[in-house]
């Protein structure tokens, strides 16, 4: 079986076309039979978010989907699909991915995409780049609003903003069942998705 080299240089086995794969931050032990790994996350700067504590994390690696493939049930065994997101392998160096090479992207409507999730999570974060300020807002099981984030100012690469591409956007909450990424009229990329509880 061919490897492939994930984030960390590491060699893992190469799998079937997008099929979903796991990369994994300094976790120290996995869970038998299970695609999660325990370990501390971290609190974001500057938002309203729980004190650290141990939580089960899932990164999604974008790796294995192939450019322009629309991205919806791919991960829904690890408990989430998309909604209006497509992958790519950006030509623009403005949307440059923090790691690897594939981002999602809010398409076929421009500025926007959505995550659900199979069980309510409390934590979701993701690098984002985008062309204009971004809200990623979060919502409970009954459409209600959950927690806010957004980023105030656009962060292409090679701007001169002051804030970085792939910023990580971060929420904490109870019951979050779902998330969307929203950069008013503006093109937006996501990389390194995370959720957990």
């Amino acid at each position: 079986m061919a490897e492939y080299i994930d984030s960390r240089g590491e060699a893992q086995p190469e799998l079937r076309r997008s099929e979903p794969t796991l990369d994994y931050a300094d976790a120290p032990r996995s869970l038998p039979g299970l695609d999660v790994l325990l370990f501390p996350v971290g609190v974001a700067a500057g938002s309203e978010l729980a004190p650290l504590r141990q939580r089960k994390r899932i990164r999604l690696n974008f790796a294995k989907l192939q450019p322009f493939e629309l991205v919806n049930r791919q991960f829904q065994r690890l408990g989430v699909t998309f909604a209006n997101a497509i992958a790519l392998s950006p030509s623009n160096p403005a949307y440059s991915p923090y790691v690897g090479r594939t981002v999602i992207m809010g398409c076929p409507r421009g500025g926007w995409l959505e995550a659900t999730f199979d069980a309510p999570v409390k934590f979701v974060s993701s690098c984002v780049t985008s062309s204009r300020p971004t809200v990623m807002a979060a919502y409970d099981g009954n459409n209600q609003p959950v927690a806010q984030t957004e980023m105030r100012t656009a962060n292409l690469a090679g701007s001169n903003s002051e804030v970085p591409p792939n910023v990580e956007l971060c929420i904490n909450g109870e019951g979050i069942c779902r998330v969307t990424f929203y950069s008013f009229d503006g093109q937006l990329t996501v990389g390194e998705f995370c959720f957990g509880t």
